[in-house]
């Protein structure tokens, strides 16, 4: 009985930590000093693991722990600094 509890819980565990992938559409992006100031912020956003931002495509990809932050959040964290985010598509 106490290994079916363990390995219940350790399965909870790993769908706590689940990461996804974002890639939010940032039609303001425009100068390399865009990139770093969204390179020097969202990273430190609770949950965020990765991200890449590509001045040429317009775009911010950023992995998160789904139990820690969402979409939301993170295209709230770039409207904050000045880029709106204008589309999304979530990859699980």
């Amino acid at each position: 009985m106490m290994a079916t509890s363990f390995t219940a819980e350790a399965q909870n565990k790993k769908a706590e930590k689940r990461e996804v992938q974002v890639t939010l559409s940032v039609p303001d992006l425009d100068c390399p000093n865009c990139v770093k100031k969204i390179e020097a912020k969202i990273p430190h956003e609770k949950g965020v693991k990765d991200l890449k931002v590509s001045l040429e495509n317009r775009t911010v990809w950023i992995s998160y722990e789904e139990n820690k932050t969402n979409v939301e959040t993170l295209s709230r964290a770039l409207d904050k600094l000045g880029f709106p985010v204008k589309t999304t598509e979530k990859k699980d």
